[in-house]
């Protein structure tokens, strides 16, 4: 029985003591990946565990947008983590389909002037700690607002010509100076403005209430704000409810088939 007894002790002491290597092996593990970035994308790029994001085909999640005390959209999006495919599929039954640069909404939503923003620019906010380094991206590390109670690290993000639907669009990225992950994002909006329109009424974007799915940090609201280079955030102008939110398989094959009768926009 005491031999029992000992043997049961040694095995759990090697179980805990091989749990206790796991940790301090992901934790070094991580610690040397941030010491080898370069830079404040590639940081956040490391804190929201990006290989591992990349790895899963798709995620799925429930969104419901409400600005200005209108809801502007209530609808289950899946997206194809490295941002390819997507489908909205709105409350009212209504759905959007994007096949890289090519969008498809259904017969009800061909007058809509809004699909392609609803299309590109929700999972664009959700995917944004994925997307910092991709293809056509321009950064300026040394960018600093004029705000005397920054908090966070920032960096401000532009695009290359004809990237995208709206590659004059820029944000002013925050991250955590401690953990590096994205805290919020400044932005404006081109879409059927010039870029000197669009400056003229910056917005910014948080990233609140991070939960971890499979390991990895996602912010489970938004919120969305006024914004200014002197001042940083301002007044609370919507906000944004993120969930249900799981990893899918299968979609790229899903989103491929288009319905019949659906319109290209």
């Amino acid at each position: 029985m005491k031999k029992s007894i000992i043997t049961l002790f040694l095995g759990a002491a090697i179980l805990l003591s091989c749990k206790k290597e796991t940790v301090k092996e992901n934790t070094e593990t991580s610690t040397k990946k941030e010491n080898i970035a370069t830079n404040l994308s590639e940081k956040i790029e490391i804190a929201h565990n990006k290989e591992a994001f990349l790895s899963q085909e798709a995620i799925k999640f429930n969104v419901v947008i409400n600005f200005g005390g209108n809801e502007i959209l209530n609808a289950t999006i899946s997206a194809a983590t490295n941002s390819e495919y997507a489908i909205i599929e709105k409350k009212d039954g209504s759905k959007i389909y994007v096949n890289k640069e090519n969008v498809f909404a259904s017969p009800e939503l061909k007058e809509d002037a809004s699909v392609r923003f609803h299309a590109y620019t929700w999972s664009y906010f959700f995917l944004l700690p994925y997307k910092l380094n991709d293809v056509g991206t321009k950064w300026n590390f040394d960018y600093k607002s004029n705000e005397t109670k920054n908090i966070f690290n920032t960096a401000k993000l532009s695009f290359e010509e004809n990237i995208g639907d709206a590659p004059k669009d820029w944000y002013v990225i925050y991250a955590n100076k401690n953990t590096n992950v994205l805290e919020q994002a400044a932005y404006i909006v081109t879409a059927g403005k010039t870029q000197e329109e669009a400056e003229k009424d910056p917005h910014a974007i948080k990233y609140e209430n991070y939960e971890l799915t499979k390991g990895i940090p996602i912010a489970n609201n938004w919120s969305f704000w006024g914004w200014n280079n002197n001042d940083g955030i301002t007044q609370k102008i919507g906000f944004a409810k993120i969930s249900d939110i799981q990893f899918i398989k299968g979609f790229k094959n899903k989103v491929q088939n288009i319905p019949n009768g659906f319109v290209k926009k």
